[in-house]
């Protein structure tokens, strides 16, 4: 699959706030690295109360639950709204 985002474009978010923002299967969220200090853009694919586990568009090259395991879901700052390509 073709990753939905691509470098350049912007996107939007709503911040996520625990036991009160509703998360869903194949939701686009960021989030913090479970083990590095960088975020990351990636969709749900299975969640429970206190954690997700997320996926990259392109399965064969991303880093994600596959690699690093469930995410807690205090690591999640939001939710992705919208996007916009970058124009410069």
């Amino acid at each position: 699959m073709m990753p939905t985002l691509k470098d350049g474009e912007i996107v939007f978010f709503k911040k996520y706030i625990k036991d009160k923002s509703l998360l869903y299967v194949g939701q686009i969220v960021i989030f913090y690295h479970p083990f590095k200090n960088i975020k990351l853009i990636k969709r749900v694919r299975n969640f429970n109360k206190n954690s997700i586990e997320v996926y990259g568009d392109n399965i064969n090259y991303s880093n994600d639950s596959n690699k690093f395991g469930l995410i807690n879901n205090e690591k999640v700052i939001g939710i992705v709204t919208s996007k916009i390509k970058k124009f410069f």
